[in-house]
């Protein structure tokens, strides 16, 4: 008798690997936002690494592979995603800088509501959603479990010529144009957790946000900075960025603002 055919995992999508850059003491976890993977702060990964730093982009549950596996997972799977890149890092440095994007902000400061990190960047959090829908997805779910949502800006073709210029594979963006309804429910209940566990956070801060960003609007870097409990906060705003900040055309100036970060609290002497 013949064995039952065993349904094949997906394989990652080309890209969305996650990855690690052996370096210094003080470990950068780097992670992605809502429906990307590594690629998006892979760039950024690879400057903290050029500046002697051990880094890890952690690829976030359900993410990199099919849009179908992202509808399976919760916002507490995404946590213990971030939490196995924390204590990797741990393991083989002295101390550990988390560095999240979008949803991976939120993740940042969760983590640094509840672990000892030795310090948190923010990068365009959507801490808060304007859209009732965001509100509303845990119902809408079941007559719409999934919507389309292509990326139509101009960003897709900066990140294929950076990609060019650097002479990898012009991909474009490494994400999911089909989003889950369910998953977008549990990145709500993320931003909500997250926002209650603010007061929480004691390491120093870093906050990044852009004017031209229309889901982490400039505003929600106060309503951040308000509800921490760090000694040390720095925020700057860019001008010309959309949301993803991290593969848009200011990118530099972020991964400098990054990079200045987590040097300083690598070499505190130096402050």
């Amino acid at each position: 008798m013949a064995a039952p055919k065993m349904n094949k995992p997906a394989p990652y999508l080309p890209g969305a690997e996650p990855f690690f850059f052996p370096g210094g003491d003080t470990g950068c976890l780097c992670l992605h936002g809502f429906t990307a993977s590594p690629a998006e702060v892979r760039w950024l990964g690879e400057h903290l690494r050029d500046c002697g730093h051990t880094v890890y982009g952690q690829r976030l549950a359900g993410h990199g592979t099919d849009p179908t596996h992202l509808a399976r997972t919760t916002w507490q799977d995404w946590y213990a995603s971030a939490l196995d890149g924390y204590h990797l890092l741990r393991q083989v440095c002295q101390s550990v800088v988390v560095i999240g994007h979008s949803m991976g902000g939120l993740l940042a400061l969760l983590l640094a509501a509840e672990v000892q990190i030795a310090g948190v960047a923010a990068l365009a959090a959507p801490l808060r959603f304007s859209s009732r829908l965001m509100a509303r997805a845990n119902l809408v779910k079941y007559p719409l479990p999934y919507t389309n949502q292509p990326d139509r800006s101009s960003l897709p073709q900066i990140i294929r010529d950076e990609q060019a210029r650097r002479g990898e594979p012009a991909r474009g963006r490494v994400r999911y144009d089909r989003w889950s309804t369910a998953a977008v429910a549990q990145l709500f209940e993320l931003s909500r957790r997250a926002e209650s566990q603010l007061s929480q956070v004691t390491a120093p801060l870093l906050l990044v946000y852009s004017r031209g960003d229309v889901t982490a609007v400039v505003e929600q870097s106060d309503a951040i900075a308000w509800g921490v409990s760090s000694p040390t906060i720095q925020r700057h705003i860019l001008d010309h960025s959309g949301h993803i900040l991290t593969q848009d055309v200011e990118r530099e100036q972020v991964f400098t603002w990054v990079a200045d970060f987590v040097t300083t609290i690598a070499n505190p002497k130096r402050t």
